[in-house]
């Protein structure tokens, strides 16, 4: 299916994924279960990917509790850097096409993402600062598949439905609209993910809601949902923006947006892959972990995480753990990552001879 190409899935090394440790679902369902037409998991699994393109506008809730007790290091991590912990209220129009806006509002401050067929404009408020990117279309509709759950499902079924347990849950309601439930669970050993809830309108079967529970936590420690959300094109002046006259303007290059999409360089080695399905491992480069601290502004935090690993060979590795997440830098200086148990990791440490 054409939109694939433009997944955003569940990130595995401090990314962005997007994304406090309360459950998303129980806020967004009431008591009462809808009646609604009987089907099976691979119909609804059928009917998610098949699913048209829809216009509306919703309030999107993102939570992240990847950190887990460790969410207080980001105490240090500099004030520019977004960093995926917490919870965040976001603004969602989608129109036709590329067309998209975010809008991330606090008492204090306003961010905005702006999208069309022809670029997208960042808007910060706070310092009245509007960096322009201008791109293809091709990058266009990359960046507005990004804010929607449904593309985070269509990859997540895609790659874990051939190695999952796929059954259909109790009947809910998101947002005041009636949905079936799916639940995908590993069948394989050593996966961090206990499961994946996927939440889908039962009218035009859109997702509304997808949470990613850990085998560490009894509450979701990723989701993205909608609290709020109505199906109607949006109006189109949702999605003009015009920097104001006292704005710092930048025009963002060609270049300064591949390294925004592929922070490591195109030149950088691409990550080994190990395994498949729910024991998915990257083998990442020497320096990859240093380079995440820079970019997070931070002084260490990374290396603030790291637990000491003894390998079968009688060296030292270090673990550095996360609700989700589990990365072994090896002696070598590269490092194995994956949403996998650390005894997994160090499997494949011992295989590979590291």
């Amino acid at each position: 299916m054409t939109r694939w190409k433009y997944r955003f899935g569940i990130p595995l090394v401090g990314a962005a994924v997007a994304l406090g440790a309360a459950s998303l679902t129980p806020a967004l369902a009431n008591a009462q279960t809808p009646l609604l037409q009987p089907m099976s998991a691979s119909q609804l699994i059928a009917a998610v990917l098949g699913a048209a393109p829809v216009q509306y506008s919703g309030q999107l809730q993102v939570t992240s509790n990847i950190l887990g007790s460790d969410a207080s290091l980001l105490s240090s991590v500099g004030q520019g850097i977004a960093v995926p912990e917490g919870t965040s209220q976001v603004m969602v129009y989608r129109g036709a096409g590329p067309d998209l806006r975010l809008q991330m509002v606090n008492t204090q401050s306003e961010r905005d993402l702006y999208v069309t067929s022809t670029g997208a404009w960042l808007w910060s408020s706070s310092n009245s600062t509007a960096d322009h990117l201008i791109f293809s279309p091709t990058r266009s509709r990359s960046f507005a598949h990004t804010a929607n759950p449904t593309e985070v499902a269509d990859s997540l079924v895609e790659h874990l439905a051939p190695t999952s347990r796929v059954t259909v849950g109790s009947n809910t309601y998101v947002a005041g609209h009636a949905a079936y439930t799916l639940v995908l669970a590993p069948r394989q050993s050593g996966s961090s993910i206990s499961s994946v809830r996927i939440l889908v309108d039962a009218k035009n079967y859109h997702v509304l809601s997808v949470s990613v529970y850990s085998v560490y936590s009894s509450s979701p420690v990723l989701s993205m949902g909608y609290q709020s959300i109505s199906f109607t094109d949006p109006s189109v002046t949702n999605f003009n923006f015009a920097p104001p006259a006292n704005a710092t303007v930048k025009l963002v290059t060609a270049t300064q947006l591949q390294t925004l999409f592929d922070p490591m360089g195109a030149s950088a080695p691409r990550p080994a892959v190990l395994g498949a399905g729910w024991q998915t491992v990257f083998e990442l480069p020497k320096g990859v972990l240093a380079r995440l601290d820079s970019a997070l502004g931070s002084k260490g935090i990374v290396r603030n995480l790291e637990t000491p690993v003894a390998l079968a060979n009688g060296e030292t590795a270090s673990l550095i753990h996360t609700e989700l997440v589990n990365l072994l830098v090896l002696p070598n200086g590269s490092t194995l990552a994956g949403a996998v148990r650390a005894s997994v990791l160090e499997s494949d440490a011992n295989a590979l001879g590291l």
